[in-house]
């Protein structure tokens, strides 16, 4: 018998708490197998087997604390012989060639955005080998081209809006300015250093990165570039490939200033004049951004309205900030052509009543959707079937495609394109496929918008209760009659509940107004869980908060509000 001793966690700590254990007495262990995960300050940490054996006794237990010289198993077995290092590939004129490799996984993940990297990380957590593939940056869009990057940019365009307003609260300033440069290599910080974190929570939980574009057949996956030859059997297989920016099918659409999401992101100048084309969600983060850093924005939106999934109330919260901040908004508008003049400005013509419109910009910038990125693997080879429509992955609610090895999360799917909605499918796809039970559910995702002031919903809206027919209540709280919010400066908008008219269960909330994106998470859980509303009659919220206008629309739906009527 051998007493397996605990010789080393992450970093230069010394001990540690004991998370998921992986093993179990009777059972067959390996070198390099994983026995049981530790949290210590320095993050997770795998602790692995340096015996092959037969484990006798386990010696440790989820929560305990274990340090450096702790027994941890009794193993029948013996520690495995050193082998000697591989060499390393020869050098032929300054090339290197590509190493040849052969993983073979329980899971291999296909994409590592939001949805593929969590899925690798859950799946790592309950035990499986897992391969994480990604052929361009780790975090995908959300974290390099959309999600953080935008928040970045958003951040900087309210300090510089609430510099601007600075004599309001007693403060004067001389001529501050903008430094777009600056504000990029700030989004690139950012971004850097939560690709470095992900990066390491891979390392943490040994799961395999391979960069590169992966190739499917029926029984594998290769990945070859210069730098990796790999080839990959996997049990299970995740699409996680995402979605990417389209443009409108016009002429000059082409041009080198007519933009995406993407590209605005690297622009080293605050444009003069920019036209954005699609007033929906991107569209419009991106309108008060350069609205607010010194630019004269213009909105061309094919709908008759601007944010139009959103209920009417709260579009004209927005609208209203469009006026008084001079963003034009010019709605029920088709865009026909952009043309290209000598001075290196876009003018883009539009319809609108039957007449042709035209606004010049420095940019256009193309925020009208995005398209799942269904190119981006053969999946006739894996036996993966499209959607009715056609637009996405055909999945049941437990992530599943019609190939019972194969499962897809996220983008690709078209189901809700955001990011949580992928981390979540990806939790819920390697559940399933570790043996548990988890679906699906899409009845309470909030969604949160970062326009000025922000929006947060989740649920049911008034315009979905309306047009379903349901017996439906609506309480309301403005922030105009919150003190935090008038101390702040932030006093447009309100906090708004749809509740069930008979049963009094909350269905759906809005919020616009200050950390809208934020406070609507008070309202998922409610949502998720069909709590009623006058449950939280005495519940008590901190003065002064933004989210005593919560409580107050809360009361709205019964007696009434305190400090509104």
């Amino acid at each position: 018998m051998i007493d397996v001793k605990l010789t080393k966690l992450s970093g230069h700590d010394k001990s540690a708490k004991v998370g998921k254990v992986l093993i179990k007495e009777g059972q067959e262990v390996k070198v390099g197998d994983i026995l049981f995960n530790v949290e210590s300050s320095k993050g997770n940490f795998k602790v692995k087997s340096e015996y092959d054996g037969k484990v006798l006794k386990v010696l440790v237990e989820e929560g305990q604390t274990v340090k450096i010289g702790d027994n941890i198993i009794h193993l029948d077995g013996e520690k495995a012989a050193k082998t000697s290092e591989p060499k390393k590939n020869a050098y032929s004129f300054g090339i290197t060639k590509p190493k040849k490799e052969e993983v073979e996984c329980d899971i291999a993940v296909i994409g590592g955005g939001p949805g593929g990297y969590v899925a690798a990380i859950r799946g790592a957590q309950l035990g499986a080998k897992v391969t994480l593939i990604e052929k361009d940056k780790l975090g995908g869009t959300c974290l390099n081209y959309g999600c953080i990057p935008t928040k970045s940019f958003v951040k900087s365009a309210h300090l510089f809006d609430e510099i601007m307003r600075s004599e309001e609260f007693g403060i004067l300033l001389d001529n501050p300015t903008v430094d777009m440069k600056k504000i990029v290599a700030r989004k690139d910080d950012i971004v850097s250093n939560l690709v470095g974190g992900i990066n390491h929570l891979l390392k943490s939980w040994d799961i395999k990165y391979v960069n590169g574009e992966a190739k499917v057949s029926k029984d594998r996956i290769t990945v070859k570039n210069k730098t990796v030859d790999v080839t990959i059997k996997a049990k299970n297989i995740i699409i996680a490939v995402g979605s990417s920016a389209v443009k409108l099918n016009v002429a000059g659409a082409n041009s080198e200033r007519v933009l995406t999401n993407k590209e605005i992101l690297e622009i080293e100048e605050v444009p003069k004049t920019i036209t954005i084309v699609g007033g929906g969600i991107i569209g419009m983060e991106f309108a008060f951004i350069f609205n607010s850093l010194g630019s004269e924005v213009t909105v061309v939106e094919f709908q008759d309205s601007i944010l139009c999934n959103l209920d009417d109330d709260i579009v004209k919260v927005i609208e209203e900030q469009c006026i008084a901040k001079g963003i034009n908004l010019h709605t029920s508008s088709k865009v026909e052509r952009i043309m290209e003049t000598e001075q290196d400005n876009l003018i883009t013509e539009f319809i609108r009543d039957d007449k042709s419109c035209y606004v010049t910009g420095d940019y256009v910038l193309m925020s009208v959707g995005r398209r799942p990125n269904l190119d981006a693997i053969d999946l006739e080879q894996l036996g993966v079937k499209l959607n009715a429509a056609g637009r996405g992955i055909e999945v049941d609610d437990r992530m599943a495609t019609s190939n019972e090895n194969v499962y897809a999360i996220g983008d690709v799917t078209n189901i809700i394109q955001l990011a949580h909605v992928a981390s979540h499918q990806g939790i819920v796809a390697v559940e399933n496929i570790m043996g548990l039970d988890s679906k699906m559910h899409y009845d309470a995702v909030p969604s949160a918008t970062f326009v000025s002031p922000e929006i947060g919903t989740v649920g049911i809206s008034e315009k979905e209760a309306k047009e379903k027919g349901l017996d439906y209540k609506v309480g309301k709280f403005p922030f105009a009659a919150n003190g935090k919010a008038l101390a702040s400066g932030e006093s447009e908008g309100f906090v708004k509940i749809i509740s069930d008219a008979k049963e009094g269960t909350i269905m759906g909330a809005a919020i616009v107004g200050p950390n809208a994106t934020d406070m609507i998470a008070n309202f998922t859980y409610l949502v998720e869980n069909k709590i009623k509303y006058n449950k939280l009659n005495h519940t008590i919220f901190a003065h002064p908060t933004t989210a005593e206008a919560v409580h107050e629309a809360i009361l709205s739906l019964g007696d009434g509000s305190i400090h509104y009527a």
